[in-house]
């Protein structure tokens, strides 16, 4: 009968896998991750994967809400260097450091691509409380930094939607890119706020 873990080795196996998903999740993309590549890893069996997660779906949703919690308290630390300035300052700090995160974090694909996916694997409820799922999370943080806006929220929300697919042609861009970002969202902001 095989011995269960310690409470010491539950939670190393626990981040050894949210290691081995990130780092599948940046390189490969969760479809073509199996539970084998994640196990393998970790150094446990697949069946002792369950003890851990229930799915690989959960397990990729976990390390998506860390990455929120990271791009939530950059967000927030930009909005401590940027006391006394005026709201389209503000905002624009936000939204670029929100684009900035995310880029650094390597995620641009895995939120694009496979995180609207995985969010039919939890109530919708909960999906659209991720910031990192769409353009909303970040209006809710201009909107809790109490940001008002010139234009609908729709229009805003589209406008934080084009700016954020924007990160995924990077490479194509080149190394202007984020002088030009930081412009778009600068001029963006200094329409969009009031």
């Amino acid at each position: 009968m095989a011995q269960p873990f310690s409470p010491k080795q539950r939670d190393a196996i626990r981040e050894r896998l949210k290691e081995s998903a990130r780092k599948y999740a940046v390189s490969t993309g969760v479809k073509k991750t199996s539970l084998d590549m994640l196990t393998a890893d970790a150094g446990i069996s697949k069946s002792s994967f369950y003890k851990f997660f229930s799915s690989k779906e959960l397990l990729f949703l976990e390390i998506a809400n860390d990455w929120e919690m990271q791009v939530i308290a950059a967000v927030n630390e930009s909005l401590k260097t940027s006391v006394g300035t005026d709201d389209k300052r503000r905002a624009a700090n936000m939204v670029y450091t929100a684009f900035t995160t995310i880029h650094a974090l390597g995620i641009c694909n895995f939120l694009c691509d496979d995180l609207p996916e995985l969010a039919r694997f939890i109530p919708e409820e909960e999906a659209r409380s991720h910031y990192l799922s769409s353009a909303q999370g970040i209006f809710d943080m201009l909107h809790h930094a109490e940001i008002h806006f010139t234009q609908p929220d729709e229009v805003v929300l589209a406008a934080i939607q084009i700016l954020y697919l924007s990160i995924i042609h990077i490479n194509r861009i080149g190394p202007n890119f984020f002088s030009a970002l930081r412009l778009l969202v600068v001029g963006a902001c200094e329409e969009l706020v009031a």
